[in-house]
């Protein structure tokens, strides 16, 4: 599948109209870049169409599903092979097997053991809860285990958070049915949330975000785009213009944007509709002036002006007596004497310079000097 094409069109929304055409993609999808504009001419002669590059964007392509939770099947590869090279193959196989005596043991799937919730960092145990914060904890603790016992799951240490960085409430437990509870890429688990979120919100009138984790599902995706903010960020910092991370659900969007909005280097937005919409960073002023500053310009020789260039040791020159050479008097040199009185008005100025090379010859080195001369004109008014 392509991922740019480069398109004409009479004006530059028609050739971008042609190039989503041929890409199959939405115009969220992809990056728009003018290379020329179009040109009406006159009467028609000289005319030029626009021409676009339209690029598909570029993001995070980890499926952080399948690293963490334990129902994402993995995707199988060389599954179209024709039905006569799978019957070949049993039948081979069924061959090996009669000839060698030994009986075929079916192959049992053991679905991964649960894993105990971790408790959150010592930051979010020894936050100080509001007061206006402690009844709904409460209510959301005691909503939850509501839920859960009319699912028909069992729940166990219990807790409900409060994580002031990220301004949401935090409940943690541990279940006996984990995969009822998180559902095929954790939607059931984002739709307990939201009925929680909901009816906290609707009884205190104050919005609040609700995040049940079990299994540790939400903190092991949430470590990995905290490493991936690091990457992102320092690619921002060594000159990037912008990185996109993969679409994601608006809970984890919210902490992307939570994470990094004291971050001097980076700025956050969403784009992007439905589920094809993720978050990007950008660099603030302060990275692009420190990036930019960091760049040598694109004139810069090394070793002209500007560079320090080392000097030459005189140390060769103590060893050995050197043997000097008078410089010789300047054939057109004529000193010029200027008299001044206070009634006079004496004006000098250069007019010529004569220079006269001395050699000094070393054991090891020969080192040529020049001295010059400067002969002054002056002019009385």
């Amino acid at each position: 599948m392509l991922s740019k094409v480069k398109v004409q069109g009479k004006t530059v929304s028609d050739a971008i109209s042609a190039g989503l055409k041929e890409l199959h993609l939405r115009r969220d999808q992809v990056e728009i870049t003018v290379l020329e504009q179009p040109k009406k001419g006159f009467l028609g002669i000289g005319s030029k169409p626009a021409v676009v590059e339209v690029r598909k964007k570029r993001w995070a392509n980890d499926n952080l599903d399948s690293e963490i939770y334990m129902d994402v099947p993995k995707r199988r590869r060389g599954n179209r092979r024709n039905s006569r090279g799978r019957s070949q193959s049993r039948r081979s196989h069924r061959t090996h097997v009669q000839a060698s005596g030994e009986e075929r043991t079916p192959h049992v799937h053991t679905p991964k053991a649960n894993e105990p919730q971790l408790l959150p960092c010592e930051a979010i145990q020894n936050a100080v809860v509001p007061e206006n914060l402690q009844a709904p904890l409460q209510e959301a603790k005691t909503y939850i285990e509501n839920v859960l016992t009319h699912m028909g799951v069992k729940a166990e240490n219990l807790h409900a958070w409060w994580d002031e960085k990220q301004q949401r409430i935090l409940v943690t437990f541990d279940c006996d049915k984990p995969a009822i509870v998180i559902g095929k890429e954790g939607k059931t688990l984002e739709a307990l949330e939201y009925l929680c979120t909901l009816a906290i919100t609707r009884k205190y009138g104050t919005p609040l975000s609700v995040v049940a984790d079990t299994q540790n599902y939400w903190r092991k995706m949430e470590d990995k785009i905290d490493n991936e903010l690091t990457k992102a960020i320092d690619m921002i910092k060594n000159g990037a213009s912008v990185f996109r991370f993969r679409p994601m659900s608006s809970q984890l969007r919210r902490y992307i944007h939570r994470a990094v909005q004291n971050n001097e280097y980076v700025q956050t937005s969403s784009e992007g509709e439905g589920k094809w919409r993720k978050v990007t960073l950008r660099p603030t002023q302060k990275a692009l002036d420190e990036a930019k500053a960091n760049v040598a310009p694109a004139d810069f020789v090394p070793g002209v002006i500007g560079e320090d260039i080392p000097q030459t040791t005189e140390t060769a020159q103590t060893d050995a007596a050197p043997q000097t050479e008078q410089p010789a008097p300047a054939e057109n040199a004529e000193p010029v004497v200027m008299e001044e009185t206070p009634t006079q008005r004496v004006v000098s100025q250069t007019t010529a310079t004569t220079v006269a090379s001395t050699v000094v010859e070393t054991a090891e080195h020969i080192v040529e000097e020049r001295a010059v001369i400067v002969t002054t004109e002056t002019t009385e008014k």
